[in-house]
């Protein structure tokens, strides 16, 4: 932890704090729409969680595609383990002979 880094609210009221480390943005093969990932760092626990901008669900899905696991050891896990999921999906989809499509981008409520 760098002297910059915050450290966690002393206070039993204030829960669940993290810590913004990065927003990354990509898009995914030919779909044209950006993606956006924001990383945080849990201050109790300093494991990796994030929220993303769009969820993957593509013909072959009866529901969008999330990853799941919401603790990470470090920055580029949580990155990878989302990136997988979203690749493994639009690849599978490609394979069973569907042309990609941005109605396989289903926007995230919750993130703003």
């Amino acid at each position: 932890m760098t002297p910059e880094d915050p450290r966690p609210v002393p206070h039993s009221l204030i829960t669940q704090q993290r810590h913004l480390v990065t927003e990354f943005a990509f898009c995914l093969g030919e779909i044209p729409t950006t993606i956006r990932i924001r990383v945080y760092r849990q201050l109790a626990n300093q494991r990796y969680s994030a929220e993303q901008s769009h969820y993957i669900q593509t013909p072959l899905q009866k529901e969008p595609a999330f990853e799941s696991g919401d603790e990470h050891a470090n920055l580029d896990a949580c990155l990878t383990a989302i990136a997988d999921i979203m690749v493994e999906h639009y690849q599978q989809a490609e394979r069973a002979g569907h042309a990609p499509s941005e109605d396989w981008l289903l926007p995230s409520r919750d993130f703003d």
